[in-house]
């Protein structure tokens, strides 16, 4: 009967993916990225909760923070790879991405507004969700890719030589850098007020990812070649490496902003190189090299990747609501907050992935793909 249902629910978005022209690798990339975002949004208790563990689990976790990083670059990278494809019609195409974003921002800000002016939460904190992306968890990263589309589509020829690739990224390191310089300020706490009341879709931390999208998309072939000569062993170690650099910088990072990182948990060192050793690491993968079901399972993430992280972000929300109340006086251990994580994240991706697939099937494609 589960199988039953699993082929009913799954089985002609599976085959009309597998019908198009899609590289496996960055599909394997994007459901990668989707399960860490959801991992990142699954702690529904409070933190007051695990507060004696918080910097532990911010850490042992901090690795995943690849996600968006990657999200970005794949994006700009099929962006710069449709635009090759269909070059003597980039303004059709651009106006294209641009719906293509703007429906499901439009519609999921929208629904989540509506929910919380239902909730009698303040029309002025609803209208501050709307403009810094927080207005569920999450949604900041649409407003990202709506102010950098046109950037890309001015600079995007400037992004095809390796120097300039050199310069964006000693420029977007030197921003890191002075983000970390801040807490030596005399005016720290202004400075860092402003920063968090515009919190993430703040252009400065993210310009690199269009460079290294195009970049990545031009020299393509180059890295899948890479990624095909390292032996299996030194691509561990390249991962393990990135994992160390990542927790060490997470450590910094909770001394530096006092336990309170936001909006600067992806405004990493690490978070930059994670670009590099995911796609190196990642970018040979074909589907003859894994089982059938787990490259179904792919296609379904990759598919539906839109939808799951706007879902499980206004999920996110909800629950945690629901939970505050609940859980105020609890307080758990390491291990105890370690597994309701692991088991909220299976259940809220599972959650999202379904209704992704149902609002897709109802006719409202454009929200969830």
């Amino acid at each position: 009967m589960k199988k039953k249902l699993f082929h009913q629910l799954f089985s002609s978005e599976i085959s009309t993916s597998q019908k198009t022209d899609r590289l496996f690798s960055l599909d394997l990339l994007k459901a990668m990225s989707i399960v860490a975002v959801v991992s990142f949004h699954s702690i529904l208790v409070p933190k007051t909760t695990y507060i004696d563990s918080q910097l532990y689990v911010d850490i042992l976790f901090s690795p995943l923070r690849f996600c968006v990083p990657v999200f970005l670059v794949i994006y700009f990278f099929l962006f710069e790879k449709g635009l090759e494809k269909h070059n003597g019609c980039i303004l059709s195409l651009v106006q294209r991405r641009l719906v293509r974003i703007l429906i499901p921002t439009v519609f999921w800000f929208s629904f989540t507004a509506l929910l919380k002016l239902i909730n009698k939460s303040p029309l002025l904190e609803v209208f501050g969700g709307i403009l810094n992306g927080e207005i569920f968890t999450g949604g900041y990263y649409l407003l990202i890719l709506l102010q950098f589309i046109p950037i890309f589509v001015i600079l995007r020829h400037c992004f095809s030589k390796l120097i300039n690739i050199f310069i964006i990224i000693i420029i977007q390191s030197g921003v890191y850098t002075w983000i970390y310089a801040i807490h030596l300020s005399s005016q720290t706490e202004q400075i860092i007020s402003i920063l968090k009341s515009i919190d993430r879709p703040l252009f400065i931390y993210w310009f690199v990812y269009i460079a290294l999208g195009i970049y990545c998309c031009k020299k393509w072939s180059s890295i899948v070649k890479l990624s095909s000569q390292l032996h299996i062993y030194v691509k561990a170690i390249i991962l393990v490496s990135y994992s160390i650099l990542q927790w060490v910088e997470a450590y910094y990072a909770f001394l530096v902003f006092k336990g309170n990182i936001t909006p600067f948990d992806y405004a990493m060192f690490s978070c930059l190189l994670s670009v590099l050793v995911m796609f190196i690491c990642f970018s040979s993968i074909n589907e003859n090299q894994l089982n059938p079901l787990f490259i179904k399972l792919v296609s379904i993430l990759s598919t539906y990747s839109l939808g799951i992280f706007c879902i499980n972000g206004i999920l996110y929300q909800i629950l945690g609501s629901f939970s505050f109340s609940l859980f105020s006086d609890t307080n758990f251990n390491f291990p105890e907050i370690i597994i309701l994580k692991l088991v909220c994240c299976f259940l809220l991706l599972g959650i999202s992935m379904v209704l992704s697939v149902l609002l897709d099937r109802i006719g409202l494609r454009v929200v969830v793909r």
